[in-house]
């Protein structure tokens, strides 16, 4: 198994056509924003609503990637825009067997003494094993 010091993530950098495609497909999409609002209908700090839900999904840009091989499949790591200066970095995963992709999880951090999904553009796509 995987961890933030013991892990095979290649390195970070702009998508493929193909890849962001795929991190961009509407099942994905809706599936990460989904689970951020989720986190974030009581942050002090966000202040999301449903109003911000077609917000972050209208603004929805797959910025830099990194692939992890695994026994498995693959592991996506992605940093997506969804809004100004602010991104989410989330991880799918593609079956070794079959061409699916399924939205695994989303980065979180604690800022300002509350749990976070949101990343600035600058901060730097790192691994995670959420």
């Amino acid at each position: 198994m995987s961890s933030v010091h013991d892990n095979h993530m290649g390195p970070v950098h702009e998508p493929d056509a193909k890849i962001a495609g795929v991190l961009s497909r509407h099942e994905i999409k809706h599936a990460a924003i989904h689970a951020l609002h989720q986190k974030h209908k009581e942050s002090k700090m966000h202040h999301f609503t449903d109003a911000h839900l077609n917000d972050h999904v209208n603004a929805w840009k797959v910025l830099r990637v990194a692939e992890e091989k695994v026994a498995y499949g693959v592991n996506y790591f992605a940093k997506v825009q969804i809004g100004p200066d602010m991104t989410i970095h989330i991880r799918i995963h593609r079956q070794l067997s079959a061409d699916v992709y399924d939205f695994y999880s989303l980065h979180e951090t604690i800022k300002h003494d509350e749990a976070s999904c949101i990343w600035s553009v600058t901060e730097p796509l790192v691994y995670f094993n959420a």
